[in-house]
């Protein structure tokens, strides 16, 4: 499964247009179709100010879509494909470049 998103490459650079592949869905995981997402200062500073991170940095989150897939449906009893729902801050090791 390829992401689209924007990310930062280095700390206090710009976010630029960043596409990566997550691979399969894992038993427990869901995927989302994003319709909206939220940054704000809480991701700049993460991506300005944190020395911490690993790059590079998605920024964003208080995100709203609808689940387009589920990685074992039989093992994710409440959520279906077509389901309206929100999710808030995560945080995922993307992939080395």
């Amino acid at each position: 499964m390829k992401i689209k998103s924007y990310a930062a490459m280095n700390a206090g650079e710009a976010l630029v247009p960043f596409e990566y592949e997550a691979g399969p869905l894992a038993a427990e995981e869901v995927q989302v179709e994003v319709d909206y997402c939220g940054v704000c200062h809480s991701d700049l500073s993460m991506i300005d100010e944190m020395g911490h991170l690993s790059f590079p940095v998605i920024a964003g989150h208080e995100v709203i879509g609808r689940i387009s897939a589920l990685g074992e449906p039989h093992r994710i009893k409440r959520l279906k494909v077509g389901q309206r729902v929100g999710i808030g801050w995560t945080k995922r090791k993307l992939p080395a470049l």
